[in-house]
């Protein structure tokens, strides 16, 4: 069957179940009694491993808001469906991710899927969802050369190019001309460091060699022995006032701060985050990588325009998540709240499983017929990502015996052939 009467009919008529398998966490209540169930799809999220502390703002903003906010809504226009979530972990690993959604395919009736995690996670389940005619809506995954025209993959945060730039436009604007970068040594961490030591070297600015490390360590002291030679050479010739590092990690930063505290030379310098560990609440809790973090002022870029006024839609929810999760929520988790909303009221658009029909009708959401709470309408390109960015530069600072979070400015980002010009909003 085709696509049927308008979305906005549909949402007071429809029900909406997520069921993501049936291990997991679920999230919220059943429809009531005689409420007819529409399964959706699934949940993949890295609950563990490196990527845990997006994972669980996922999961907050996910289960603990949009399914409510959408059942309150149900609930305000008499309707008896409910959304429900099983969220399943894929424990930051590539072949977890994989083996979570074949079982989901293998019960039946899977049509969209929001997750996984990393970009590496991704590139895991691509082929196999483009196989099995299954929508992947991701709201973390970030590495540009997941950007293929014609697959199944829809990603509602910007490819890395963008935060490439940003970054690129900060470092330069706060007096840095050389950055040596430790990375994580996967497919998001390659790209995103050479996409910002490309987008740096147009601004004149160096990147130095540094350190490439393999994900899920257990000991990064020969990573940060190494990284405290680099940069002390870089000392000796540019001047620790013109030297940053740049991390390039997940929750891993913790453990690396935590052994740079240490150390002679990364102390004397400011460092540079991303998207993958700013709003980190890990860097924030008492301890010696929250008292390094703030002593380096470490501060790096997220998605979005987040906003605490409550005054605003966006800062409403936004507190409606932080209030859940116990601490800042990152990006990502205010893309998965928009993606529960969008993906929900695609399914109520088709009863059909040709992927094909299906990928109209979510694009269709995303044009404009809903606006997101955060985004407005989530413009994608062609190759299905979110085209639209705008950037949040954040920075550890002390606050008495403790850290917090502080917002340091936000950018929107537009193009004039392929330079970009970046506009500051004030923070």
């Amino acid at each position: 069957m085709g696509i049927k009467i308008s979305a906005i009919t549909l949402i007071i008529l429809a029900a909406v179940v997520f069921c993501c398998g049936c291990t997991g966490t679920e999230a919220t209540a059943v429809a009531p009694e005689g409420g007819q169930d529409i399964t959706v799809g699934g949940v993949l999220l890295p609950l563990t491993g490196d990527f845990s502390e997006a994972g669980e703002a996922g999961q907050a903003a996910l289960g603990g808001v949009a399914a409510v906010d959408i059942n309150d809504y149900f609930a305000s226009i008499g309707s008896d469906y409910r959304v429900r979530l099983v969220i399943e972990d894929t424990q930051t690993d590539p072949a977890v991710a994989l083996e979570k959604l074949q079982e989901l395919d293998n019960q039946g009736g899977i049509r969209m899927v929001i997750g996984p995690g990393s970009s590496a996670e991704l590139e895991a389940i691509r082929t196999y969802a483009d196989r099995h005619g299954i929508l992947i809506v991701s709201t973390m995954s970030t590495a540009p050369s997941l950007a293929i025209a014609g697959d199944n993959v829809f990603r509602f945060v910007p490819p890395d190019t963008f935060q490439a730039d940003a970054t690129a436009y900060y470092l330069e604007k706060d007096g840095i001309t050389a950055v040596v970068p430790v990375w994580r040594g996967d497919i998001w961490g390659d790209e995103l460091r050479n996409l910002t030591a490309a987008a740096f070297g147009n601004r004149s600015g160096t990147v130095l060699d540094g350190v490439r490390y393999i994900p899920n360590s257990e000991d990064y002291s020969n990573v940060v022995a190494e990284l405290d030679r680099m940069v002390g050479r870089a000392i000796a010739t540019q001047g620790k006032e013109n030297v940053g590092v740049y991390a390039v990690t997940f929750n891993e930063a913790t453990a690396i701060m935590t052994a740079a505290a240490e150390t002679e030379n990364l102390t004397q310098v400011q460092w540079y985050g991303c998207d993958g560990n700013t709003l980190l609440g890990s860097l924030t809790k008492p301890g010696d990588a929250a008292r390094f973090a703030a002593q380096t002022n470490f501060t790096g870029p997220v998605i979005g325009d987040a906003t605490l006024n409550p005054d605003r839609d966006d800062g409403v929810i936004y507190l409606k998540i932080q209030n859940r999760l116990g601490r800042q929520p990152d990006g990502y988790s205010l893309a998965s709240y928009e993606a529960l909303w969008i993906v929900a009221l695609t399914e109520t658009q088709t009863d059909s499983k040709d992927a094909p029909e299906l990928k109209n009708a979510l694009t269709e959401m995303t044009g404009g017929k809903i606006r997101g709470p955060f985004f407005s309408v989530v413009d994608l390109d062609a190759a299905g990502d979110r085209s639209n960015p705008r950037y949040c530069f954040w920075s550890v600072k002390a606050d008495g015996d403790s850290s917090r979070w502080v917002l340091v400015v936000r950018y929107d980002i537009r193009y004039e052939g392929k330079s970009p010009k970046l506009r500051p909003i004030s923070a």
